[in-house]
């Protein structure tokens, strides 16, 4: 719904716009794992992982969909733009196909239906039509069987590399427990430190 009424106020008061629409897949965060993630996930551990045989979508890899933007970006390209593989397929499909391309237990990919789960209710059918993004880009690029060959099955062990990092050193711990111990917390002579 945000997404929507966040997409009106765009098209109401911009003309210079690029709104991008899609469903993605591919390498997440230690903290926030993608849904190809926990696939990947639960067959490396030889868990059965339950789908939506009825759910279905078009998911592009991370991968295609940042080289996507960025050429519409070059190209100056604006208005809406949907960035999805080309075949609407189910959830259960997806997980089928990570399975076998990379050669994971196909028999641990299990059906299950939307309307037998009491669930949020979300649509079946979130299929983005990617008619306006192959006019400008070949439609093998698009295609979500080589788009999952391309990823490798060691992707989910790769090491997070944060932006930031702090470097806190023991003396500087002994310096906050001082301060803590203090009279002084939050004026005093440390400030000024």
């Amino acid at each position: 719904k945000t997404k929507i009424i966040a997409e009106k106020k765009i098209l109401n008061n911009c003309n210079n716009f690029l709104i991008i629409r899609t469903n993605f897949f591919g390498k997440g965060f230690f903290y926030r794992k993608s849904f190809s993630d926990l696939i990947i996930e639960r067959l490396i551990e030889n868990k059965n992982s339950y789908l939506f045989k009825d759910v279905f979508y078009t998911p592009i890899s991370i991968k295609n969909l940042i080289y996507c933007i960025n050429y519409l970006i070059k190209k100056n390209k604006k208005g809406i733009f949907n960035i999805s593989c080309n075949e609407k397929i189910s959830k259960y499909k997806f997980g089928i196909l990570i399975a076998k391309y990379l050669n994971l237990n196909l028999n641990l990919i299990k059906p299950i239906f939307l309307n037998k789960k009491k669930l949020v209710m979300r649509p079946k059918n979130m299929a983005l039509s990617n008619k306006k993004i192959v006019k400008l880009l070949p439609k093998s690029f698009f295609s979500i069987k080589n788009q999952i060959k391309s990823l490798e099955k060691k992707y989910q062990f790769s090491e997070f590399m944060p932006y930031g990092k702090h470097s806190i050193n023991n003396a500087d711990i002994e310096e906050v427990k001082k301060t803590l111990k203090s009279n002084f917390i939050t004026q005093g002579p440390k400030i000024k430190e």
